[in-house]
């Protein structure tokens, strides 16, 4: 994978460097993130006496990735990526450390405890993909980030396997593996980090919003962070649910795990070459793309509960996902002056990861008031609305909006 680096980045060699390493942590970090898709709403529901809560120990992550974002970004932005990643990681370790814990005292409440803990690196792992399009060259933006979107690939490969060898790995507790597994992830995510050079980056983060009022006066800024948020929250809103809709249909787990296989497949295999994609055909068409695909994914969801329901839906879900996600990203960065970058991303993340919490959480309760159709189809709406956005966009800039200040 790191032998393409050159391709995808066009960069020097420090910066292909940064951007494999930047690659490999993306890898190890959705493997984490894979997982406690695959266990986390099951242990919830397992350990909760609530059912309706099981999916709020995974919506806590989100919930501290919301509240992490900003304090990293000042952190980063004094200390450098280097420290940020590396603190990120070491919270990553204690808090699946922590799952395993509770897993073995069965306590709910110390499994929605270390998630927070999860949720905070997570909040250092979301600016991965900002480090990459600060590492590249101008106009290289959109395939190295894509290119270390792309290491999430990692995890399709082997998170079912390790899903599946690590469910019951240590018996009588159900998923205590699966934790030990996550923890493993974050380790290597520590040793990635710590191999790191890159400079810091531009920018301070003061507030949400110091500095950034003639920013949200662009209208691609404001499009670029509603892109986000779709891309995201309707993406997790059906990815978390998942399990448990399968689980009700009477789908077993080693199912469950293929599916989450596919859907993290079609998230990370494209953006292989999402990047030359933006370059070829232009930022705004691929982005109404990722609209479409994802408006397909809530299409074929809706209309039946099968397997292969369930895994054309996640797959085409996935698709949509790299897409827009890539695109919104990309669009961030072109929206943001220098100055702006560190307040900027602190800024989208904020509000992208801060609905998502809200779309973990209520995905438990959606499935347990409404069926699966109902639940898919409620995505619609936002989908839309971004579609609408970005053609409206695509009329005033063209399909390929320039960088502000150039």
């Amino acid at each position: 994978m790191t032998a393409t680096v050159t391709d995808p980045a066009h960069a020097p060699g420090g910066s292909r460097r940064a951007i494999a390493l930047l690659s490999l942590s993306q890898g190890f970090y959705t493997i984490m993130t894979m997982l406690l898709v695959t266990v986390s709403a099951l242990a919830g529901h397992m350990l909760a006496e609530d059912k309706s809560l099981a999916t709020l120990p995974f919506a806590l992550t989100f919930i501290a990735n919301t509240a992490t974002t900003i304090p990293a970004s000042m952190l980063m932005a004094r200390q450098g990526r280097r420290a940020g990643f590396a603190l990120g990681a070491c919270l990553g370790i204690a808090g699946a450390l922590l799952a395993a814990v509770a897993i073995a005292m069965a306590s709910f409440l110390l499994l929605c405890a270390a998630m927070v803990l999860v949720g905070m690196s997570n909040g250092f792992s979301v600016f991965l993909r900002h480090a990459a399009g600060e590492a590249a060259p101008r106009g290289g933006e959109a395939r190295a980030i894509a290119f270390v979107i792309s290491g999430g690939l990692l995890a399709a490969l082997v998170g079912p396997t390790l899903a599946g060898a690590s469910r019951d790995a240590i018996s009588p507790y159900p998923f205590l593996g699966t934790y030990l597994v996550i923890a493993g992830a974050a380790v290597l995510m520590l040793i990635a980090a710590l191999a790191l050079d890159l400079r810091k980056p531009a920018g301070t983060v003061k507030s949400l919003s110091g500095g950034l009022g003639a920013a949200f006066r662009r209208p691609r800024f404001v499009i670029a962070i509603l892109a986000g948020i779709t891309a995201y929250t309707v993406m997790n809103l059906l990815m978390t649910a998942t399990p448990l809709a399968m689980v009700a249909c009477g789908l077993d787990f080693t199912s469950t795990a293929q599916v989450i296989q596919w859907h993290v497949l079609g998230m990370f295999a494209p953006a292989l070459i999402v990047g030359r994609l933006i370059e070829r055909f232009g930022l705004m068409p691929m982005m109404l793309a990722g609209c479409l695909l994802m408006a397909m994914a809530i299409g074929v969801g809706a209309s039946g509960i099968s397997v292969w329901h369930f895994r054309i839906s996640l797959t085409l879900l996935g698709l949509g996902w790299s897409a827009l996600f890539v695109g919104a990203t990309t669009l961030v960065s072109l929206s943001l002056l220098p100055a702006e970058r560190g307040p900027g991303q602190a800024a989208n993340d904020f509000l992208v990861f801060g609905l998502v919490a809200l779309s973990a959480f209520f995905s438990g309760q959606l499935i347990e008031r409404f069926d699966w159709a109902t639940l898919t189809l409620s995505a619609l709406p936002p989908v839309a609305l971004t579609a609408c956005a970005l053609a409206w966009l695509w009329a005033m800039e063209g399909t390929r909006p320039r960088a502000i200040g150039v």
